[in-house]
């Protein structure tokens, strides 16, 4: 996977989920990571109107309920993570940990630490969590920086406090200004005569950027030659794409940097305590229950569709590469089942979770539906399109702590959530851990360790 820089032409807008005609268009924020996705699909379509040579076409749906009706659809196989901010150095920053809370330089107490709780005395959203994060530095209005360098997180990930120098705020960054707009008719796109508003947009400051990472695998030949990395098809020889809202064009360079040099790289686990730190945010979505499948019925929300809600339990599987390379090659779930995958050993015991962001967006291909029986079918009106169904995402910087039962389960736990895995280099995103939206850059973490709480004078709060 190949990072990015993107540096935009012109004022940006990426609006929220509140209407324009309340309060006004907040388009001068951060983005979410599906902005970057979609702005490289659409321009895979603009810059390639005819299928090329390389291409792996497809149908529409997924695995079993895809229809074969001819391989209509295009670009599947594109995955992305970002936005992130780049600084002019070329330091790439991230979101920050939402369990640093603001301390002064001496006060050892800038990290949150887990103290038992009696859970039926308590409002929590769950009986099975036993700790709560807490924190015992000095009452302060002030607040953390909100982006972390790289270098940042490294010291974070081995419980050193980061220097100030390494920690931004928005104002480091960009800048919101307000403009007013008209109203356009969907139909004749001219102005409607009637609507006129306020805008808010973001003004990257001077020499600031944007970075991402972005992949294009297709298969060659049907599959009978090595798969190859066809992104460079379209960068930077298309480089200048539109993102975002109000048709916003930046352009795109490719990054002299590594994936490693980017995200943070996770250290080896020790004992059975490990936590879980968003780098992006993350979809749980609410689940039906489904007898006829065996689906049990699962709240989603701030809650990982892969944690049992009754117990708190990780339904994670652990298996090794050989494992993931036979059932490939046999494409046959006997073959899963005979190597006796193992659930992970291990609780989620607490979590620090900020409040929920929603994920909205605008979509041309809402003519694919699914049915009852939840396969994709096609409706008449070809031209169909509307607003995507808006999810409320766990931000960035949540924090999940997890005890496991052994140092080993802790090691697989640490594997399965890491998004490099368990190399030391990655070139590669290995795991996407957000139920839904995970090859748009949602569910990206990396694993730390976690401590109970001790004061100064080193007497322990367990």
């Amino acid at each position: 996977m190949k990072p990015y820089t993107l540096t935009p032409l012109d004022l940006l807008f990426f609006r929220d989920g509140r209407p324009m005609e309340t309060g006004g268009g907040h388009g001068a924020r951060w983005p979410e990571p599906s902005i970057i996705f979609d702005a490289l699909h659409a321009a895979l379509w603009r810059a390639f109107p005819d299928c090329q040579g390389w291409e792996h076409r497809h149908d529409f749906g997924r695995s079993s309920h895809r229809p074969r009706n001819g391989d209509t659809q295009r670009f599947g196989s594109l995955k992305t993570a970002g936005l992130f901010p780049v600084l002019p150095d070329g330091r790439w920053l991230l979101p920050a940990p939402q369990d640093v809370v603001p301390a002064p330089t001496n006060d050892p107490n800038w990290l949150l630490c887990l103290q038992p709780v009696n859970t039926s005395q308590t409002n929590l959203p769950a009986p099975w969590i036993k700790y709560m994060p807490a924190s015992h530095a000095a009452p302060t209005k002030d607040e953390t920086a909100p982006w972390r360098t790289l270098e940042a997180w490294r010291a974070y990930l081995a419980d050193r406090r980061p220097a100030a120098s390494e920690c931004f705020g928005n104002e480091d960054l960009f800048a919101a200004e307000w403009a007013t707009g008209i109203g356009i008719d969907a139909e004749s796109q001219t102005q409607d005569g009637e609507r006129i508003y306020s805008a808010q947009y973001l003004r990257l400051r001077e020499r600031v950027s944007a970075g991402f990472i972005a992949s294009l695998p297709m298969k060659q030949n049907d599959g009978a030659a090595p798969v190859r990395e066809c992104i460079e098809s379209l960068l930077p020889d298309h480089s200048t794409i539109i993102v975002g809202g109000q048709q916003r064009t930046c352009q795109v360079q490719p990054a002299s940097t590594s994936l490693a040099k980017v995200l943070p790289v996770a250290g080896a686990t020790n004992g059975t305590r490990v936590k879980w730190v968003l780098l992006t945010p993350a979809i749980f979505p609410k689940i039906e229950e489904d007898t006829a499948k065996a689906i049990p019925a699962h709240p989603g929300g701030w809650l990982p569709n892969w944690v049992d809600q009754a117990s708190g339990r990780v339904k994670l599987k652990f298996r090794t590469g050989e494992v993931r390379r036979r059932w490939n090659e046999a494409k046959q779930r006997t073959v899963r089942e005979a190597d006796q995958e193992t659930a992970i050993a291990a609780s989620l015991v607490a979590a620090r979770i900020p409040k929920p962001i929603p994920v909205v967006g605008w979509t041309e291909r809402l003519h694919l539906l699914a049915d009852e029986k939840s396969h994709w079918i096609r409706t008449d009106d070809e031209n169909a399109h509307g607003p995507r169904p808006t999810h409320l995402a766990v931000p960035a910087g949540a924090v999940y702590y997890f005890e496991a039962d052994s140092p080993d389960e802790a090691h697989k736990l640490a594997v399965a959530l890491n998004w490099h895995g368990c190399e030391p280099n990655p070139t590669t995103i290995k795991n996407r851990r957000s139920t839904l939206l995970g090859e748009k850059g949602f569910g990206l973490g990396v694993c730390g360790t976690w401590q109970f709480f001790q004061d100064v004078t080193g007497r322990s709060g367990k």
